[in-house]
Parts: structure tokens; sequence; C-alpha cells
């Protein structure tokens, strides 16, 4: 009986610890916030879609916090304090989406080096080619900036889905 009890205390003490609350209240959010898009919305993005929104919204704020604070503050080469505030915000990213969106629980080194590889494809097709070459066609350069942002984000998100994380699957809907 004592042994049950026990069992049972250190079981209720680990469904309290805050590594596995977060992701269920981050995915409490995101399946609320899921419920609120249009019924044709909902059925054709994900939940993940939404977590994801969240958390590289919240990174790009993060990147560019990053950028002012070398650049601007410390007066670093802005190559590398692009570069530097970049791989910060890549790291929340993929660490987050691991942690709280995906619930992943594969092998954080090659998901990381898959990761690795999306950011870098990212940056030379997304922020150097596509929004240099928008920009060369006469597209003014902060509006081209923003085309190249949302076409980075959806691919980032579907290297996240398909290979980054391959195998998770997306998470069954709340019941009401």
């Amino acid at each position: 009986m004592r042994a049950t009890a026990a069992a049972r205390r250190r079981f209720d003490a680990r469904l309290q610890d805050p590594a596995r609350r977060a992701p269920r209240v981050f995915r409490h959010l995101i399946d609320r916030i899921h419920r609120l898009l249009p019924g044709f919305l909902r059925r054709r993005v994900p939940v993940t879609f939404i977590g994801y929104a969240l958390i590289n919204g919240s990174g790009f704020v993060i990147d560019i916090s990053f950028l002012t604070l070398f650049y601007e503050q410390l007066h670093w080469f802005y190559p590398l304090a692009v570069t530097v505030g970049y791989a910060i915000a890549g790291v929340y990213s993929l660490l987050l989406n691991r942690w709280l969106n995906f619930q992943s629980h594969g092998s954080l080194v090659s998901q990381g080096s898959r990761y690795a590889v999306g950011l870098v494809s990212q940056y030379v097709i997304f922020i150097l080619g596509l929004s240099s070459l928008l920009h060369l066609v006469g597209v003014n350069a902060e509006l081209a900036r923003l085309i190249s942002a949302c076409c980075e984000g959806i691919y980032l998100y579907a290297l996240m889905r398909l290979w980054v994380f391959r195998g998770t699957p997306e998470p069954a809907g709340e019941a009401a």
C-alpha cells in the first residue's frame, strides 16, 4: 500500500514538472487558436503550423533584437551581427519547436544537423536569392524581404514537419 502511494506521489510530481506541463499548456493554446480559424482554413492548416508561427514569430523578434544589440550598441561588423543574431534565433526556434510544438523525442544531434542544413538553405534560397532577385527586378526592398520571409516561413515549416521532425505525428485535436 505504501509503495503504491509513494509511486503515485512520484507520478503526480512528474506531471507537475514544468518540463512536462509546458508542452501540454502550449498544445492547449495552439489548439484553441486553431479552433478560431474558419472551417476551410482549419482543415488545411495543421495545428503545429500555429505553434510554429508563434515560436518563429518570437524568434524573429529575438533575431532583430540581437542584431540591434550587436550592431547598434556593440558596433560589431554588420555581417557578423546578422549571422550571430540569426544563429541565436535558429537555436531558439529548434529547441522550442522540438520541445513545445512537435514534442519530438528523437536525437537532438540528428535533428539539429538537419535543421542547420535547412537554415543555411533557407538563407541562401530566400534571404539572399529570392529577395535579391525581387529587388533586382524592381520590387521595393522591404516588400521583397516581406515576400521572401513568407516563402521562407512556409519552406522552413515544411522542412521541419517532413524532415527535421519526421515521424512525429500531428497531434489529435482536443475533445471539445
